[in-house]
């Protein structure tokens, strides 16, 4: 597993978990300001967070740049025609690795909610395919999936167990219908392939007035109640 950022939970032992994956270019530590938040109300002082890094690779996108990054960006399309197969793979790995790292230290499976931005959100709608325990949720902002994974994803057998366990899992997914990174159909798109192709059944899709390649105050507001929905909070 990569280094992440972790802040601790106000009271001990901790009984949840939020893994929370940045985008491109980005570190754990510019998103820890969702801890803050979320710590600012006492249902969540039993809650512990995670905001893993990615590791610097080469971006074809950027000239080849280093920088932090889940898997390459090909070019700079906000349709994502071209994609990073074998370093999304990889990432989605990672993120399993948290969960088992999570569940191993006493925290059940439903305890624990995945969530992301732009790169990250990928990796956890990824997840909601990979994962091979049922969890608590998953959040995407400004997210994508691209089409076809899941056979990438469940051409495996030891990924059997992982076909149906999320598939009634709450998805929360966040997007503004300004996006000029990733455009709001691919958004949209990713909502009709887990639903459609992959047969999820709890996908809520809040679209967002104005909002570019970003977090608004509002898509805020509605995953902190989406996050003690999951809960129970």
């Amino acid at each position: 597993m990569n280094q992440a950022v972790r802040i601790a939970s106000r009271t001990k032992p901790h009984t949840h978990v939020l893994i929370v994956l940045h985008g491109l270019g980005d570190t754990g530590q510019g998103w820890t300001f969702l801890a803050s938040e979320l710590q600012q109300e006492k249902c969540f002082d039993s809650t512990s967070f995670i905001f893993p890094n990615a590791p610097h690779i080469p971006i074809t996108a950027n000239s080849g740049m280093h920088m932090p990054g889940w898997f390459d960006i090909k070019e700079w399309d906000p349709h994502m025609k071209q994609f990073d197969t074998e370093g999304y793979l990889k990432s989605l790995q990672c993120v399993e690795d948290y969960v088992e790292e999570q569940m191993k230290n006493g925290i059940p499976a439903k305890n624990i909610i995945i969530g992301g931005f732009s790169q990250g959100a990928a990796l956890t709608l990824g997840s909601t395919l990979n994962l091979k325990e049922k969890i608590g949720g998953f959040f995407a902002l400004s997210g994508f999936i691209n089409s076809g994974i899941k056979d990438v994803i469940w051409d495996n057998e030891v990924n059997k167990s992982a076909k149906s366990c999320n598939l009634d899992t709450p998805i929360f997914h966040g997007h503004g219908d300004w996006d000029p990174i990733v455009a709001i159909e691919k958004g949209k798109q990713a909502e009709r392939y887990l639903t459609e192709e992959c047969h999820f059944k709890d996908y809520n899709f809040h679209e967002y007035a104005h909002l570019e390649h970003s977090v608004a105050p509002q898509e805020l507001r509605d995953l902190t109640n989406f996050i003690k929905k999951c809960w129970q909070m």
